[in-house]
């Protein structure tokens, strides 16, 4: 089970943005999804459920917190506090209907204060006017144990589970990149010991899955429409989406879209499939009841994991040096006595003896090999040779070269050359008892 260090970006509709006096608050921002499946590793929703209020009060800074040397700490941190806190925190932290989130509440007079907090209220300002209704990005920093399991949620294959998650804080992306990949990285973490920590990004879509094409007769369907130029291929994912949240009770989300049915879940988190219609216009209809239905995720054992092979390799050669105390090592144990094996003069010389012996081996096939070729060819050859209409090249072949061996060295004695093999008592150079008789000789021609 790993340690990691997550930021999970995800971006908020300016619409969701409110004021009262100088209180800014930002509404239902959505940081993580059950069932989701980030860079290979699946996000429960049990164990979402289990860590999402730990975001309550929790600092929201402008931009992920990083101190004078450039790495990245903690939001609580006296450094972050001093650097980059702008009078906002998150408040109303909850898992709803298969989603964690949270408010964020921003103190209007306190973010004036600081440079990167006047530009959170201006751009805040702005999606309330309608002046600028891009989504506003925001990341949450948390870190969490990973624990190897195989299978697929939502579409996506799984190679780990998130487990044991801790939310640090939710920061407020303004010159940020709202997204980036596992790869890019944003930098170094500083944890609580002084030791810098890999960090790693991952971005969420909290809209829900477009999943209208998968499958094969879903893709032919969608080739189809865009041959005969349907006039539902020109309605949009978004149309769709907004016309089925017009539908759902009030809070209802929309999880999934297929191409005749959606799933979706109510404000208790329960899952519903429900069949719609979609008319040329973009409108859209119930056209069955919502049904209640659970989602399966299956969990398979690491087969192919490089590193479990390695120490299950290290293992087996310390128990069979006789080693005590193996199950009980540490991973670093467990390679410091394996080296310190190597190291053993009788252990090389071992090693070595079994080098020359694995030599030996490989020539002696070789050998044996080219041994058993040349044999071939020389029964071959003899079979042929002996072959006849009675006898075959493979029937002759089954007497076995020191039989074939011997009968051409008794032709050779002999002083003749080898005749092909015919059965006893038959064969070729034999005169047939009834050559020239004619059964006529016997009667009489009458007139």
């Amino acid at each position: 089970m790993s340690k990691r260090r997550i930021n999970i970006v995800t971006a908020v509709n300016s619409a969701n943005v409110s004021k009262s006096g100088n209180i800014y608050t930002i509404r239902d921002v959505v940081h993580a999804i059950d069932g989701i499946v980030l860079n290979r590793r699946l996000y429960p929703g049990k164990e979402l459920e289990k860590a999402a209020k730990g975001l309550e009060g929790k600092p929201a800074p402008a931009g992920h917190p990083k101190d004078r040397k450039g790495r990245h700490i903690s939001a609580t941190n006296g450094e972050a506090l001093a650097a980059a806190w702008i009078g906002a925190y998150c408040q109303n932290s909850r898992y709803e209907g298969g989603r964690a989130m949270v408010d964020i509440v921003l103190n209007g007079n306190q973010a004036q204060a600081m440079p990167e907090g006047r530009a959170v209220v201006e751009r805040l300002d702005a999606a309330i006017a309608g002046t600028n209704t891009d989504p506003i990005g925001v990341s949450s920093g948390l870190f969490l144990e990973e624990v190897n399991a195989q299978g697929k949620s939502l579409g996506k294959d799984y190679d780990s589970i998130a487990t044991n998650m801790r939310f640090d804080h939710v920061a407020i992306l303004l010159n940020e990149r709202p997204a980036g990949t596992p790869e890019e990285g944003v930098g170094m973490f500083l944890n609580a010991q002084g030791e810098e920590e890999p960090v790693e990004v991952v971005t969420i879509n909290a809209e829900p899955a477009d999943r209208r094409d998968e499958g094969l007769l879903a893709g032919l369907r969608a080739t189809v429409r865009r041959l005969l130029g349907n006039g539902t291929s020109d309605v949009s994912f978004d149309q769709i989406s907004q016309g089925l949240y017009a539908l759902l009770p009030e809070g209802g989300w929309l999880q999934e879209v297929f191409q005749r049915y959606t799933v979706w879940r109510d404000r208790d988190g329960k899952l519903f499939k429900q069949d719609y219609a979609l008319s040329s216009d973009g409108s859209v209809a119930w056209i069955s009841n919502p049904v209640e239905v659970e989602r399966r995720v299956d969990y398979v054992t690491v087969t192919n994991h490089k590193d479990d092979q390695v120490k299950e390799t290290i293992i087996a050669a310390l128990n069979a040096a006789g080693i005590s105390g193996v199950a009980a090592m540490t991973d670093a144990q467990l390679l410091a006595s394996y080296e310190a094996l190597k190291a053993q003069p009788h252990v090389n010389a071992l090693n070595e003896a079994n080098e020359k012996l694995t030599a030996a081996n490989s020539k002696l096939a070789e050998i044996t090999a080219n041994q058993r070729a040349a044999e071939e060819v020389e029964l071959t050859t003899l079979a042929t040779n002996l072959a006849s209409d009675v006898l075959s090249v493979d029937d002759l072949k089954k007497l076995g070269l020191p039989r074939l061996k011997e009968i051409q060295a008794n032709a050779e004695a002999a002083g003749k050359k080898a005749a092909p093999v015919t059965p006893a008592g038959g064969g070729a150079g034999k005169k047939d008892e009834f050559d020239g008789y004619s059964l006529n000789s016997h009667f009489e021609e009458t007139k």
